[in-house]
């Protein structure tokens, strides 16, 4: 039996904002918990002490480090919370620590397996867009590095679980997705909008040059890219499309008496000197199926998806059993009733008790 609740994000992979640079390499090569000549990860529980033991799920125990391991993490991304938030989080941390076990174990009951090469793998696709000091972040956040990674490590094998049992029976047919799209055309509505290059330059010289050297033949999109003040200069000055609403009325008034490929004429504000060239004007549309469809079969499957998994998930909790050391509940903010509710989603407790949230 276990308590009912949001089932987390497990499957969704590894942490969003994770170290960034040569430290994925050296974690991944570092690991500590490898064996075996191909290099398997090890997912058997770790050795608990009794009085650090916070439950035990199906007979295996979950340490306060690791519970305490969630909670450091959580706090590096949520400085400023209010106590009821605080709250809040604790309880879906704890289900999230626990529903990962718990598929963790369904996993190590079905032969899978994590290499090595797959968690290098993994960690290098997180680590993508990190920021740089991460690594020290953990540590100042009093997070051991080798509790990380075994968290990395069981996200990694839930998410290979649920795409082998969950995932596969997902299937959306050709004639559900068109019907879908006929019957919210509203969603596929399309305002006029426009399509355009622009350039920002500080003063008369740059505006001079600019001009030069769109006279003499030199592509927009590569003076943009050279001179001009804007973000959108990284991609040759595109705006890529935008709704006419959205367009400040001067800029607007200057797009609009512009055919496609022409250049304006300076115009002059408190960023300095612009210049645009339209590509492209789009009128208001219905966009076709054709054009949506790609994108309404992975709306569709997804939400098939959550709900496979909710189900599945469902059905995977109804034979678990949750015991919480009532001594440790309160420190990973859990409360509950007596233990006399009978309901099949309650979980079993050691004691008749009701411990106060703290934080």
């Amino acid at each position: 039996m276990i308590r009912t609740g949001r089932p987390g994000d497990p499957w969704r992979g590894l942490p969003a904002v994770l170290s960034s640079g040569p430290f994925w390499r050296t974690a991944a090569l570092g690991l500590l918990f490898l064996t075996g000549c191909d290099a398997t990860v090890d997912m058997s529980p770790r050795p608990v002490e009794p009085d650090q033991a916070v439950v035990l799920l199906n007979g295996e125990p979950i340490s306060l480090e690791e519970f305490d391991t969630e909670f450091r993490l959580m706090e590096i991304h949520y400085s400023a919370v209010t106590e009821t938030q605080m709250r809040v989080i604790k309880r879906r941390l704890f289900d999230q620590v626990v529903d990962r076990r718990l598929l963790v174990q369904r996993a190590r009951q079905e032969g899978l397996k994590i290499t090595r090469a797959e968690l290098e793998k993994a960690l290098t696709e997180g680590l993508r867009d990190a920021p740089p000091g991460y690594l020290n972040t953990l540590k100042d956040q009093g997070v051991d590095e080798e509790a990380w990674k075994r968290k990395v490590a069981q996200e990694f094998l839930v998410r290979k679980l649920v795409e082998k049992d969950v995932y596969p029976k997902v299937e959306i047919a050709s004639d559900e997705v068109e019907a879908y799209y006929w019957s919210h055309l509203g969603d596929y509505w399309e305002a006029a909008a426009l399509r355009a290059r622009h350039l920002v330059v500080q003063g008369p010289r740059e505006l001079n040059e600019a001009l030069k050297s769109l006279k003499a033949g030199v592509p927009f999109e590569k003076v943009a890219a050279q001179m001009s003040l804007a973000p959108e200069r990284f991609e040759g000055g595109d705006w890529g499309w935008i709704p006419i609403g959205d367009v400040r009325p001067k800029y607007r008034k200057v797009l609009e008496s512009l055919k496609p490929g022409e250049v304006s004429g300076p115009l002059r504000d408190v960023y300095g000197y612009h210049l645009f060239q339209l590509i492209e004007n789009r009128p208001t549309r219905m966009q076709p199926f054709v054009e949506v469809r790609d994108r309404i079969q992975k709306q569709l499957q997804k939400q098939e998806r959550d709900h496979r998994f909710i189900e599945w998930m469902t059905d995977l909790k109804k034979t678990a059993v949750v015991e919480v050391n009532p001594e440790l509940g309160s420190t990973v903010g859990i409360q509950w009733e007596d233990s006399r509710d009978t309901q099949p989603h309650k979980p079993r407790f050691k004691k008749k008790r009701k411990v106060p949230v703290g934080r």
